[in-house]
Order: structure tokens, then sequence, then C-alpha cells
């Protein structure tokens, strides 16, 4: 969420991971899949965040309300230090996400803060069949937030959430 994020550099960077993730499970490349699984969790959270951040920019400016640029770097600043944790509720509350994702979100982020606190503990390290599935599960979640990206971007419009984004 920085002035050189945009809604086409947030594609680009999509597909290039979506790439990476389909090679990774179409080509059984198991040495790959615990990274993968780290690389969707951050992937879910920081496209959520990314989501609500553009959705309550485009509620801000749907309005003829003048925004200054103190009140973008505040509300920038707000976006970037947003737990998950908040971030799911938030997504909830303001609609973006409905009560299935939001519970499919949650049990990820549980599952995600286990695994990073507890590393050294985790017994699935080196299970590449539940890592796979993990992965698969992960990457149902990217798609539906994927989906979201996409209509949210068609209902504003991908020249609207670059504008919206260099309005800094």
């Amino acid at each position: 969420m920085n002035e050189k994020t945009s809604a086409r550099d947030m594609t680009d960077a999509i597909n290039l991971l979506a790439d990476e993730i389909n090679v990774t499970l179409n080509t059984n490349r198991t040495e790959k899949y615990f990274e993968s699984v780290i690389l969707l969790y951050s992937f879910v959270e920081n496209l959520l965040v990314w989501l609500l951040y553009i959705n309550t920019l485009w509620e801000i400016y749907s309005k003829p309300v003048k925004i200054s640029s103190k009140d973008m770097e505040d509300a920038e600043r707000f976006f970037q230090r947003l737990s998950f944790y908040n971030s799911i509720w938030m997504a909830l509350s303001t609609k973006l996400i409905d009560i299935s994702l939001w519970r499919r979100i949650d049990k990820l982020r549980r599952e995600r803060n286990s695994i990073v606190h507890q590393l050294w503990l985790y017994e699935h390290r080196g299970d590449t069949s539940q890592l796979r599935k993990k992965l698969e599960e992960l990457a149902g979640v990217a798609n539906d937030l994927v989906g979201i990206f996409k209509r949210l971007t068609k209902k504003i419009g991908v020249d609207e959430v670059y504008r919206i984004i260099l309005r800094r």
C-alpha cells in the first residue's frame, strides 16, 4: 500500500503468485509445499488488508468530501498497522466478505499463528500429503479473495483504483 502500488501491479503480482502455486501443485513439487503454504498465509492477509484499504477509500471518495493528504497518510498508516484478526472482523462488518469466508479465513489465521509461534513443534512440516491439503485449502481462500478483488476493481474501475491510490 504505497504510492507505487496500483491495481495493475496487484493484478500482475496475483497472476505471478497463482502461476507459482499452480506449478507447485500441478507438478507435485513437494519440496515447495511448506514454502507455498507460508506464502499463501502472507498473501491472504495482505490481500485482505489491501481490499479493505481500497474499499474504504472508495467509500470516502465516492462522496463529495475534501480529504487532506494528512487524512490519507493517517488512513494508510491505519491499514498498514491493521492486524490480521482485526482485518477479518472489519471485512465482515463492512460486508466485504460473508460469514462463510470469514470462518474460513479466521481458521487459517489461527492455524498460521500456531505454525509461526510453534514452528519447531509443527508436526506436519515434513508431511507432504498434509501440506498439500493445507496448500489447496489456502489456495481456495486466496481464490475467493481474488474474486472479491475482481468484483471490487470492476465496481470501482481499475483506473479509479489507480487514482485513489495516487491521491496521496
